[in-house]
This record gives C-alpha cells, sequence and structure tokens, in this order.
C-alpha cells in the first residue's frame, strides 16, 4: 500500500530498487534489444510486434 503523499513515480522507483532494478532516464545503447524494439515500433508500430520480434532482438537479427 503506497503512502498517501506518495507519488506514483517514487512508488514505482523504490519498488524497482527492491528488485534490483532503476528507472532509466537515459535512452537505450543502440546494440540492445530493447533499442533494436524501439526501433522497430518506431517503423512499424507496436501491434507489429510479437513474440518472434523479440526472439530476434535478443539474437541481434531484429
Amino acid at each position: 500500500m503506497s503512502h498517501p503523499d506518495s507519488a506514483p513515480d517514487h512508488d514505482l522507483a523504490f519498488a524497482l530498487q527492491v528488485t534490483g532494478f532503476e528507472l532509466a532516464t537515459e535512452p537505450p545503447a543502440p546494440d540492445t534489444p530493447l533499442a533494436r524494439v524501439l526501433a522497430f515500433t518506431a517503423e512499424h508500430g507496436y501491434d507489429a510486434l510479437d513474440d518472434e520480434h523479440f526472439e530476434a532482438a535478443v539474437r541481434g537479427t531484429l
């Protein structure tokens, strides 16, 4: 349960910190799977994504 005075972003940042992650404020490095997925969606839209695209992004073939 969040504190009434907490902003949702603070709650998210805390949850990410507890689980060992942090909220990125910079774009991902171009050679990462996330950057490849974002580039694909910028060109083709989110509706074009499927599981095969995520697998290709991890392999570096997207």
